[in-house]
């Protein structure tokens, strides 16, 4: 069996390019281009793999046997029309594929999703799952659903079908439908009840282990509703009700083997933590499972082979670490790490009897590796790696320290420094996370690498309003966009200043949609700190923000909550905006956005470079990418945005 590995080994691994780091630094081609590999997974029985893979730009769903035979290519995108966001086996022959691709309803951009269906040897493959045409809604308008990969679960015994939500019916309202995986023939299992009173619905189903649709969650405004009923039952009751604006509370999670137990998310003494309640017997107390003192624990529950028992949870998307609350699972996570010291290992995927693992395992300096782990005679094969080219090159960890900012709050920042050079000697990148949620500083991140690859430090600071350090933390950061959160970028900075880290004069601030506002007013609110700055998909008018939130649901009171009113904060959301800050920034700019962004939209960037423009500034340069998504989908994208910002950073650092 191994001898037909070291074949799949020859098939998947590519001869690393660029192996000699003594002739220079590894092209912008090996860091920004998409991995070789994106993802595996194995079929119910171990016998066959489906790849995610990535080559010139085009993505490709490919399977074959463990052994490397019978291989098809059964899904192929140039990630312009559609990404592939997810894929999994239904059955030993079919896989499920969801897509998502970019477009606009009645004038208002949105985001779409389809799901695709296909036999492991590429056959009967459905294009279109559910082929849903245009349904009338309340209003007397055409309606269709915009989400169509919402799967909730599978049918125990029957191979055929799935659960899916969809919102057929009445927009924002989903049902729940068993689906035929092969003809996509639906029927209807379970009707939206709604939420009461008020016009809540649920929008997230949860089943149990058996196929049973048991818990439902729903939003209106900033407050969220659960309600659940027990197995053969037909009458919802209420599970809790909570305001986000005031308290996070607890948001159910998925059922264990038991399905008189409920796994659940609820914080514990600030944090983040993990918890089990019986929703049979409502007199049992709530257990805490797994708690961490000093994070939070916001990820996707882990199950053991067959996804029946829930063993663990991971910390978070970015950080895919695992806390495991169960023996076994953390012997094999323990034989896992033996064999391969040193990085962090992450079951990505197990055969049904538990005996075969794909195991992804990687580590700030070590881009992700594949391999098979065999658990009955404990071989570990490898299958391929993500960055083939970046196999010899210099990577670099980063170390931690901890800064004080100016009103006492505690931030953890993080260092990435070339090997075996001085930071007081190089150039820095203040590299501002986007979003509220951050990667683990453990984890593989192409962009920082590219930077200390081109002999640039990185300071990456973790400021008030990030994800992960508690909820006081997180909601420190509430309607503060500009100011504290702002501020604390900046005392990192001058404490890397202070401390001999950084040259004063020689540090750029380089940021990605949130982190992307943050460039753009540090080159407003402190100008001499920044010898340039570089905005990618950055919001430029919070007042903008506010008022397009008004499209999307329930996005209006998170967005009011995070960010602000527009009507009773307009005030301080212009002073806070870039776009009317645009005549006092005198630092180089380097201004890029996607116009298929549909987290922060063009037009926020084609705003800014037109105030820009009016003031007459001519220290900047904006670049629109006509293909760009939020994330880079597109390997030309990524490549097309170093190649500005190698360009850019050399000028100005160098």
């Amino acid at each position: 069996m191994y001898g037909l590995f070291i074949f799949f080994v020859l098939v998947w691994s590519v001869v690393p390019v660029y192996a000699d780091s003594s002739s220079g630094p590894p092209p912008v081609e090996a860091f920004a281009s998409l991995p070789r590999i994106a993802s595996i997974q194995l079929s119910p029985s171990g016998r066959h793999l489906a790849v995610l893979r990535h080559h010139e730009g085009k993505t490709y769903l490919d399977t074959q046997t463990v052994t490397g035979q019978d291989a098809h290519r059964v899904v192929t995108t140039d990630n312009q029309e559609y990404v592939i966001t997810w894929f999994r086996w239904a059955n030993e022959e079919r896989v499920l594929v969801s897509v998502r691709f970019a477009d606009s309803r009645e004038g208002v951009d949105s985001q779409e999703t389809r799901l695709l269906a296909v036999n492991r040897d590429g056959t009967q493959q459905n294009g279109n799952l559910l082929r849903v045409s245009s349904f009338p809604s309340i209003f007397g308008k055409k309606h269709f659903p915009q989400f169509q990969d919402r799967l909730v679960g599978t049918i125990p015994g029957d191979p055929r079908h799935v659960l899916i939500a969809l919102d057929l019916e009445r927009p924002n309202s989903p049902d729940v439908y068993k689906v035929d995986i092969y003809s996509g023939e639906r029927t209807l299992v379970q009707t939206n009840p709604g939420l009461q009173p008020g016009p809540r619905n649920v929008l997230q189903w949860i089943a149990d282990r058996e196929g049973r649709l048991r818990v439902g969650v729903g939003q209106f405004g900033t407050t969220v509703r659960v309600i659940y009923k027990v197995p053969e039952s037909t009458l919802w009751r209420e599970l809790g009700e909570y305001d986000l604006a005031k308290e996070t509370g607890m948001l159910p999670l998925a059922f264990d083997a038991d399905p008189d137990w409920l796994y659940v998310r609820d914080q514990h003494q600030g944090k983040a933590a993990i918890f089990k309640m019986n929703v049979v017997d409502r007199r049992v107390d709530r257990l805490l499972v797994v708690a961490d003192a000093k994070r939070d624990l916001t990820g996707e529950l882990v199950y053991a082979p067959g996804r029946k028992k829930v063993v663990g949870v991971r910390y978070s998307a970015a950080d895919e670490r695992v806390l495991f609350w169960d023996f076994d699972a953390q012997r094999l996570q323990a034989r896992i790490d033996r064999a391969i010291p040193g990085r962090v290992n992450v079951i990505h995927s197990s055969s049904d009897d538990g005996r075969l693992h794909i195991v992804k395992s990687s580590g700030a300096a070590h881009p992700p590796q594949w391999s098979l782990f065999d658990e009955h005679d404990g071989r570990m094969v490898l299958l391929g790696r993500s960055y083939p080219d970046l196999e010899t090159a210099a990577l670099s960890a980063p170390t931690t320290t901890y800064v004080t900012a100016r009103d006492g709050k505690e931030l953890q920042v993080f260092l990435t420094v070339p090997k075996d050079r001085d930071p007081r000697q190089l150039p820095m990148i203040l590299f501002p996370h986007g979003g509220p949620a951050s990667r683990s500083p453990g984890a593989y991140n192409y962009w920082t690498q590219w930077f200390v690859s081109r002999g640039w430090a990185v300071l990456e600071p973790r400021f008030r309003g990030t994800e992960g350090y508690g909820d006081e933390f997180l909601r420190a950061g509430f309607q503060r966009w500009g100011l504290e959160m702002q501020d604390d970028l900046t005392d990192a900075v001058q404490y890397a200043i202070r401390s001999g880290i950084a040259n004063a004069n020689r540090i750029c601030i380089v940021g990605s949609g949130y982190g992307g506002y943050a460039a753009l007013m540090g080159a407003v609110k402190t100008p001499d700190l920044y010898r340039c700055a570089v905005s990618l998909g950055g919001v430029t008018d919070l007042s903008q923000v506010v008022s397009d939130s008004r499209w999307y649901l329930n996005q209006k009171p998170m967005a009011e909550m995070r960010v602000g009113s527009w009507w009773t904060d307009r005030e301080r959301l212009r002073d806070t905006s870039p776009v009317f800050h645009a005549k006092e920034i005198r630092t180089p700019l380097l201004l890029m956005h996607g116009a298929m962004d549909r987290a922060v939209p063009v037009s926020h960037g084609r705003d800014m470079a037109e105030a820009l423009k009016a003031a007459n500034v001519t220290t900047y340069r904006y670049v629109e990418l006509p293909f760009a998504d939020q994330t880079l989908s597109r390997e030309q994208d990524r490549l097309q945005v170093f190649t500005e910002l190698e360009q850019f950073l050399k000028s100005h650092l160098e």
